[in-house]
């Protein structure tokens, strides 16, 4: 093997061992948490978020969802977006107040769940927080994830895009 590919060898192997290191270094679990204050009574915001059928028409990364077979009481659906398709839960919901998506995917590369807490704001509107409580048990992912991606990525486009929906209606 000539002494160029073996150093370009060697090289990506150092590179790999790093990422693998620094990734086994950090938690499987994240929280990422974002605060917004919405021009919106929190019935309007929950019930935006609560419409995942409309979605794919004010989310920047979502192309269209699927609306699947309840389990017991709670609502099933299937986000297609950037990202693939991933499948949700509605694992608690409780009217204007709180509402938890959890993913519903066996075998993914990660897995997790998105907690919205709307209240009324001070001088009107919503307070909406949304907490995305995240596992990503492969190291290189949670590498790339953390240092490349970051952590928040995915809440402050959703609020992003929440914002400029209910700034429309």
């Amino acid at each position: 093997m000539p002494r160029r590919a073996l150093r370009v060898v060697l090289w990506l192997l150092g590179v790999f061992v790093i990422v693998i290191t620094c990734g086994s270094s950090m938690p499987r679990e994240h929280i990422a948490m974002e605060t917004v204050v919405l021009p919106a009574a929190p019935e309007a915001v929950y019930a935006a978020v609560r419409d995942v059928e409309s979605q794919p028409s004010w989310r920047s990364d979502l192309k269209r969802v699927e609306v699947l077979p309840d389990k017991g009481d709670r609502r099933v659906y299937r986000e297609i977006g950037d990202d693939g398709a991933t499948t949700f839960e509605i694992t608690d919901d409780v009217a204007n107040e709180r509402l938890v998506s959890e993913m519903a995917d066996p075998g993914r590369a990660f897995a997790g769940r998105w907690v919205f807490q709307f209240a009324p704001a001070e001088g009107g509107g919503t307070r909406l927080t949304l907490t995305e409580v995240g596992d990503v048990p492969n190291p290189a992912l949670r590498f790339f994830a953390a240092t490349l991606f970051g952590w928040e990525g995915s809440t402050k486009r959703y609020l992003a895009d929440l914002q400029a929906h209910l700034a429309k209606s």
